[in-house]
């Protein structure tokens, strides 16, 4: 057994209500994965809850997906008004929501209620694991950590990477840099943990992660463990074609319309290794494509600059304001353009809006505080 496996695997027996949570624009190696070990600790009659905010991509609709995805975590802890009752029983509790108040009425069995006999603390969260996903950090994860940072520190945490950005933050840190993918991790710890629990959706979920991850083998960073991985996932009936004819052959034509205008428009920096381009609000009008397609767009620059540092894209949204999705390979320079915009970094990735700027004004005034921080 790996040594992350073994400090992952007590806290995955001894679970019962088990968190998972995604990164803002997760990559489909990210999101099958993490549809993976939803099944397998459902096959282990465990709660499995789906934090993510976004939705999933229609390529990815031949997966068996979560019924219920959660797209916030209001409600996950409650908050206990305690009384003690060995002098003076509680009769009856009623509430009532005021408006802008909650109103709770206690009756007491004699007179009234001593101050000192009352309390109020929060209870102990409805979930007692979280697994994370490609989170270099846990603030990378933005919003969603500084809403719910108690949640974070209190409850215990698997953390799922490939990446040697990552902070080591949980208490199992599942963490294999070279790992050609998160489903070859995913893939190795279940095999470790209970192979027994496969089927063909999780072996067909996880298959679909390190094809997604490697190009189908294509590239340079796919390693003799993700094919050895792979094999073993097909043995559970996983279908190599069907994924591929999914993820590669089905792109939409207006999707293909909107790549081509990109690329006919691709700007290359030498010095920077940025590749970036800028879209106009007619080019979604006549392709057709949709402000949706912007991160896939993204991922398809990323696929043809392997020597890339930096990819962008600026456009103009459906108000007509400019705005532009970035992309650093170095995190802590992601971090930095983010402060020059007072703005959030989401692990390597930021959305930058531009308030009554034309697109070749955004593009300026980006790379001028590109400069600055060099």
């Amino acid at each position: 057994m790996s040594a992350s496996a073994n400090e992952a695997i007590p806290l995955i027996n001894k679970s019962e209500e088990i968190l998972l949570i995604l990164p803002s624009n997760p990559t489909d190696d990210i999101l099958s994965s993490a549809f993976a070990l939803h099944q397998y600790f459902k096959k282990h009659n465990k709660k499995s809850y789906f934090f993510h905010k976004q939705e999933i991509p229609k390529r990815l609709s031949f997966l068996k997906k979560p019924e219920k995805i959660l797209e916030t975590l209001n409600g996950s802890r409650d908050f206990v008004l305690m009384f003690k009752t060995k002098y003076n029983k509680i009769l009856n509790v009623n509430s009532e929501n005021m408006g802008e108040h909650f109103e709770v009425r206690v009756t007491p069995e004699k007179g009234s209620i001593d101050p000192r006999d009352f309390s109020f603390m929060p209870a102990d969260f409805k979930y007692d694991l979280v697994v994370t996903f490609g989170t270099p950090s846990l603030e990378s994860l933005g919003e969603i950590y500084h809403e719910n940072t108690d949640l974070f520190f209190e409850i215990p945490k698997i953390n799922i990477d490939n990446k040697s950005s990552n902070e080591n933050y949980g208490q199992a840190n599942v963490i294999d840099v070279t790992a050609s993918s998160i489903a070859e991790i995913c893939t190795g710890l279940i095999l470790e943990h209970d192979e027994s629990k496969f089927d063909k959706e999780i072996a067909q979920a996880l298959l679909t992660g390190i094809i997604s991850a490697t190009e189908s083998f294509q590239m340079a960073t796919t390693t003799p463990r993700a094919m050895i991985a792979a094999a073993r996932l097909m043995k559970y009936k996983a279908n190599q074609s069907t994924v591929i004819r999914y993820l590669y052959k089905t792109k939409s034509f207006s999707f293909l319309k909107l790549w081509g205008r990109v690329m006919a428009h691709l700007e290359w920096d030498e010095e920077t290794k940025m590749a970036w381009t800028l879209i106009e609000k007619s080019d979604f009008e006549e392709s057709g494509a949709s402000y949706e397609d912007i991160p896939y767009i993204l991922e398809e620059i990323q696929k043809n600059f392997f020597e890339g540092q930096i990819f962008g894209i600026f456009y103009n949204e459906e108000s007509s304001e400019t705005a532009a999705q970035m992309y650093f390979a170095d995190i802590s320079k992601a971090k930095q353009i983010a402060k020059e915009y007072d703005i959030e970094a989401t692990g390597n990735l930021i959305k930058i809006n531009f308030d009554n700027k034309k697109l070749v004004t955004a593009e300026k005034d980006f790379m001028d505080k590109l400069e600055n921080t060099e």
